[in-house]
């Protein structure tokens, strides 16, 4: 049976693909439309919710995509693109002690499970 995490892991990998496969076998990369792309379409709610104030969307966008662009190509390579969602997944997490409407990108009071993160 799989796992959530090896789904999660498998999720990941398919939708890069998705969008970095235009041209099977020469184009292994996201370029930063696709990029811009890929994350509004399936990190909607994260971006709304990690957006940095006196930020546009698409300003954030940019800056994520220029922080994983680590040989400054221009593209994103899967190794830097996983850079790009442990970035978000840190922030998405220190953010989840304050919870955030997805649809309005407001936060609340916080979500009420505490800080001790693993076993007891």
């Amino acid at each position: 049976m799989t796992s959530k995490l090896e789904k999660a892991l498998d999720d990941v990998i398919e939708v890069y693909h998705k969008y970095s496969e235009k041209k099977p076998d020469s184009d292994d990369f996201l370029q930063k439309h696709e990029f811009k792309q890929l994350v509004k379409q399936h990190a909607k709610s994260f971006l709304k919710c990690t957006l940095p104030r006196g930020k546009t969307e698409d300003e954030y966008i940019e800056d994520l995509f220029k922080k994983a662009d680590k040989n400054r190509n221009g593209f994103l390579h899967f190794e830097e693109f996983c850079s790009v969602l442990a970035s978000l997944a840190i922030h998405a997490h220190n953010s989840s002690h304050v919870p955030c409407d997805p649809a309005s990108g407001k936060t609340g009071e916080g979500h009420g499970h505490g800080h001790g993160h693993g076993p007891n």
